[in-house]
């Protein structure tokens, strides 16, 4: 269940999850929340587009794409292409708030 993810986070940690997940849900039509035991996922069309790991003090994003489809201008992601981690895909981006939201969700939009 998504809440299991929220229990032991603090206030900021959870309003900002809230942010990220709301505006994420909202980029299209049809994306589905898919709550997992370790991340949330984010499903459209049968294929997951975006992981949420929820952390102590920030929350980790995972962009399902091959390392070099998306275009990240400002260079806020990180290649984790060889490096364990949950879900899928190459890009990894450490959410401490939402000051970059726009950004974040308009390289999301690049992975649908």
């Amino acid at each position: 269940m998504e809440d299991d993810h929220l229990q032991d986070k603090s206030e900021t940690i959870i309003e900002l999850y809230e942010t990220y997940r709301d505006a994420i849900i909202n980029l299209t039509n049809d994306i589905e929340i898919v709550p997992k035991k370790l991340y949330v996922a984010f499903n459209k069309d049968n294929r997951n587009i975006a992981y949420l790991h929820l952390q102590k003090k920030n929350i980790k994003l995972w962009i399902n794409a091959k390392w070099g489809e998306v275009k990240d201008s400002m260079g806020i992601s990180k290649n984790v292409a060889n490096k364990g981690h949950y879900g899928y895909g190459d890009y990894e981006i450490d959410l401490k708030d939402d000051s970059q939201l726009e950004y974040v969700l308009s390289l999301i939009k690049q992975a649908i």
